[in-house]
């Protein structure tokens, strides 16, 4: 009987193991740290994403979840093209992002970051237009210090997969519109 409960219990592991893995979006084996992890109504911040710099639209687009994915530069530029009053509207300012949100469109910032602490470490950082970060997973960047490239910082792919895949389970918890997957 005990072997049993023993097989048991290794099977189911494996099993729920292995679903795990199959809900990935991005392939890795490995697990990011997540460091704030904020519960809201995520659906309110679908409608556009704001990345600054333009960094990873790819794999935001991959991820299927928000309804626009635009820079801050794109933005501004249809904020401009709207005719709407510059000192109300102004995306620089946190008054300004927070009256454009409230008055004009709904959005949210998805930007990846350094640690200011620990310049090796990567983030993805959710931030909503008051300035509060919701959401922060980190991945350990390395150095390649032989070759050409030496001194070059690069994140790992499973690294980078690993961060992304634990963005996809935030937006799962915190979204009751997003497609599982």
């Amino acid at each position: 009987m005990k072997q049993i409960i023993t097989f048991s219990l290794l099977f189911f592991t494996i099993v729920g193991l292995s679903q795990d893995k199959s809900k990935q979006l991005f392939k890795t084996d490995l697990k990011a740290n997540v460091t704030i992890n904020d519960t809201i109504n995520l659906d309110d911040f679908k409608e556009i994403a704001i990345i600054p710099g333009g960094h990873f639209r790819k794999e935001l687009e991959e991820i299927n979840y928000f309804t626009k994915i635009m820079t801050e530069k794109e933005f501004k530029k249809e904020i401009k093209e709207a005719g709407l009053d510059p000192t109300k509207y102004n995306f620089d300012s946190k008054e300004g992002a927070e009256y454009i949100y409230k008055n004009y469109k709904k959005f949210i910032y998805v930007f990846q970051s350094v640690r200011n602490e620990d310049r090796n470490t990567k983030l993805i950082v959710i931030s909503i237009p008051n300035g509060k970060a919701i959401f922060e997973v980190e991945g350990e960047e390395k150095t390649n210090y032989i070759g050409i490239s030496a001194g070059t910082k690069y994140l790992p792919e499973k690294v980078n997969n690993a961060m992304l895949n634990e963005l996809v389970d935030y937006i799962r918890r915190n979204s009751k519109t997003y497609d599982k997957h």
